[in-house]
């Protein structure tokens, strides 16, 4: 027998994706009796929110609670590459996203089916982009049996509708379902979860995708295809963190690249194109001799790709899947923290990027622009550029005052480069007295060329602390480059991992200070090191 019941919550308080407002929850318990006594029971957190969808342009458009919504994440695959993620390690994957400022997971041929896993994103805000299990055509054959394929659906469907974190139905990967199953998957879907949109492909009509997946500079990616529509699939080479590298391969192989490395997708040919990571790290430093060098300068690398290519989509604003935001196991590329949970600096690219109101440059246009994606209506907005010289020095500024509705790019005045060989861009974005958000960039006369930055002195920077919040202050004449911060065990130096600060692998010019907050996960006894381009290494 079928029985139903209906609930009446007044006023509830609504739930909403990350970046659009918190992710309230209610506790439902159910009980089912039989002749008065218990028979079954059952408990859930429940989710109020309104789910509604737009393609009369031919495109997908997603709105949540009356708010249009754009999605920003990365697809997933296996949450782990021997499934052994429970309940502890999806919340802190999940909260990685969250913390990276992202709305979204892609669920990629539906690998990751655990409850743990929608959990974790209803608590976090994360919506998810869930696939049926169809890789495309050139990667998996179709069913075999369509009937044991759509009883699944069924099972699935019924068991993981409940959750507010979901956001549409996808039938296949880069391709079109057999034509009688993309007919039952969607009245299935339009049966089950008649709230919720599907589409039948990943990469086409709707949306769009299919990469590309190699390292581009960000004047590319503003330029790339794939402005107009959700774009399900970009991403580019990740390089991780070198004690993540010793601790993935054995000395011999550390350095020079090789097959090791390949077999851990640091491949030259294929989608990954590695080539073009290792060509724009020797451009910008020159030639590499260690692992551990090139493990620290492609940081810079990381950062800049990250970041240009969710601001890339700052024109239209219609949503960004990195291929792919979490890493299943110690890889090499794509992924925005490593296997172990140490963020690299494409992590705190992206989260700079996706700021709900977030300043940038435009490297097409040199114009300066405040993206406003869903932080509400701001008046009166001070926006500021200081140009710096290699040295820090002041050479320029812009300003000017704007109005930021939400869902809105305004272009606010075009920067002049100075005639120098390599030159920062200083970016604040305020209200009134509060600064809400700041961006820098590292430029060069040439694309790709920092090598003038070898000529900057190691200066140290000074450190205080006041429980988890650490000041970094450079009171040195001297910018202070790319400094890298750590959790550590006080007692062996080892890392600790997981382990989030508000910002990291950030630049500080002469006179500069910047408080981060660490987010040790409940480890209480750790130590905070920082070091960086031309920083020596300490310890608080």
């Amino acid at each position: 027998k079928e029985v139903s019941t209906t609930m009446v919550l007044e006023n509830p308080e609504l739930w909403w994706p990350n970046g659009y407002g918190e992710a309230h929850l209610y506790q439902v318990d159910m009980e089912l009796l039989c002749d008065g006594k218990p028979s079954d029971s059952t408990s859930f957190n429940a989710g109020i929110r309104e789910m509604k969808y737009d393609v009369s342009d031919g495109r997908l458009t997603m709105y949540v609670n009356g708010r249009r919504f754009v999605g920003r994440g990365g697809n997933w695959g296996f949450s782990e590459a021997n499934l052994r993620f429970r309940g502890k390690e999806y919340d802190t994957a999940v909260k990685y996203h969250r913390e990276e400022n992202f709305n979204m997971i892609r669920n990629w041929v539906g690998q990751t089916g655990d409850e743990e896993f929608y959990d974790a994103c209803d608590r976090y805000g994360i919506m998810v982009w869930q696939d049926f299990w169809l890789a495309n055509p050139g990667d998996g054959p179709n069913p075999k049996d369509e009937s044991m394929f759509m009883a699944n659906a069924v099972d699935y469907v019924s068991r993981i509708r409940k959750h507010p974190c979901l956001a549409l139905f996808c039938g296949r990967n880069e391709g079109l379902p057999p034509e009688s199953l993309d007919r039952e998957l969607r009245a299935l879907t339009a049966e089950l979860t008649p709230e919720l949109f599907y589409i039948s492909h990943s990469s086409r009509g709707l949306v769009s995708g299919e990469g590309g997946y190699g390292r581009k500079t960000a004047e590319d990616f503003f330029a790339d295809k794939g402005q107009d529509r959700f774009h399900s699939e970009r991403g580019m080479p990740n390089m991780m963190n070198y004690e993540s590298l010793v601790k993935m391969l054995p000395e011999d192989k550390l350095w020079p690249q090789n097959q090791l490395w390949a077999e851990h997708d640091w491949t030259m040919e294929t989608a990954q194109r590695v080539g073009t990571f290792n060509a724009a790290v020797e451009s910008r430093f020159g030639e590499v001799h260690d692992a551990q060098a090139f493990c620290e300068l492609a940081q810079w690398v990381n950062y800049d790709g990250y970041r240009a290519m969710f601001e890339a989509r700052s024109r239209e604003r219609r949503g960004l899947l990195l291929w792919m935001s979490h890493s299943a196991w110690p890889s090499l590329v794509w992924s925005t923290y490593d296997y172990w949970f140490d963020p690299t600096a494409s992590f705190y690219g992206a989260k700079k990027a996706c700021e709900p109101l977030h300043i940038q440059w435009n490297p097409l246009t040199s114009m300066v622009e405040v993206v406003n994606v869903s932080a509400g209506e701001h008046g009166n907005l001070s926006v500021r550029c200081r140009v710096r010289d290699m040295g820090g020095k002041v050479v320029s500024t812009a300003e000017c005052r704007i109005d930021s509705a939400e869902d809105s790019t305004v272009e606010c005045f075009r920067i002049e480069k100075p005639d120098v060989d390599v030159f920062y861009l200083d970016l604040e974005l305020c209200e009134g007295s509060s600064r809400l958000s700041c961006n820098f960039y590292v430029e060069g006369r040439e694309t790709d060329n920092f090598r003038g930055l070898h000529a900057l002195p190691r200066i140290s920077v000074n450190l205080s602390r006041r429980g988890n919040a650490v000041e970094i202050s450079n009171e040195s004449d001297t910018p202070a480059m790319m400094l890298h911060l750590t959790a550590r065990n006080p007692r062996n130096g080892e890392r600790i991992l997981p382990a989030l600060f508000s910002d990291n692998y950030f630049h500080l010019m002469p006179g500069q200070s910047r408080t981060v907050e660490l987010d040790s996960f409940g480890v209480e006894d750790c130590s905070v090191r920082v070091e960086g381009f031309n920083v020596p290494l300490s310890e608080i």
